[in-house]
Order: structure tokens, then C-alpha cells, then sequence
């Protein structure tokens, strides 16, 4: 197998420029290993700016063609990931700190994909639960 190239920072400007790759390694900043699946639903969600629930199947098979076909070899070849094509398994890569720098200003910088709902999602703005005694009395 061939010795991976190394992303300088041309490179890494050229995987930036393109929103689909720009917004795998997004993802890859905050998770280390996934699947072509989760990654696809999550490109998907935050290309549409919904909810991944809300991602339709066909959507996200557009933007898993994409990955599988351009940008998740094209980052492999660099050695910023490792992907396997049988599993649709990926992982960070040795050669993913080369761009880590530019990918975290990039995201700080861009106006598309925020925090996962998930997180969201764990800071409602709500009252905490508290128990009533029959005795209390409302101040309605």
C-alpha cells in the first residue's frame, strides 16, 4: 500500500473549500470514529438545516454517493482518515492533526453546521423538577 501524502496547507484549504468534506472533518472533530451512515445523516441534517430525524432517505443517499465516491477517498489518500470500504467504518487519522488547526477556524468562522441536537437538547431552558406536597399552596 502506498505511503499516504500529507495535507499541506493548499490542500487543506482545497478540502475546506468543498462543504460536503469541509463538514465530514467537522464532524470528525468532535467524533473520532463513525460510520458512512451516521456521517451521511448528519451531512444530510445540517445541509438542510433540520433535525437528523427529519432527513430523508433519499437525501442522504445523495450525500452518502458523495462521500463514498469523492470526499472519504480523497481524505483517506491524505491520511487524514481511515476508511473501509466493505464496513463503511472511518476513523481520525495520524494525518488529521495536519489540518486540525484549519478545520477548528473554519468551523468557528462558518455560518453552517452548529452543535449536534443532542447536546442541544441536554440544556433546555426549564424550571427544575420539585416535588409538591397535597399541602402547598399555588401562588396562580
Amino acid at each position: 500500500m502506498p505511503e499516504p501524502e500529507h495535507a499541506d496547507l493548499d490542500t487543506a484549504f482545497e478540502l475546506l473549500s468543498r462543504s460536503r468534506c469541509r463538514y465530514a472533518m467537522y464532524y470528525l472533530l468532535e467524533n473520532q470514529h463513525t460510520n458512512v451512515d451516521k456521517l451521511s445523516k448528519k451531512i444530510t441534517a445540517w445541509e438542510a438545516e433540520k433535525p437528523v430525524q427529519s432527513v430523508t432517505e433519499e437525501k442522504k443517499q445523495t450525500v452518502t454517493a458523495s462521500l463514498i465516491h469523492n470526499h472519504l477517498p480523497r481524505l483517506a489518500d491524505l491520511g487524514i482518515i481511515e476508511f473501509d470500504h466493505r464496513s463503511g467504518d472511518l476513523a481520525v487519522a495520524d494525518g488529521f492533526e495536519s489540518v486540525r488547526d484549519s478545520v477548528e477556524r473554519a468551523r468557528a468562522l462558518d455560518d453552517g453546521p452548529v452543535a449536534d441536537e443532542e447536546s442541544v437538547d441536554s440544556v433546555l431552558y426549564s424550571d427544575p423538577l420539585t416535588e409538591t406536597s397535597p399541602n402547598s399552596s399555588s401562588s396562580e
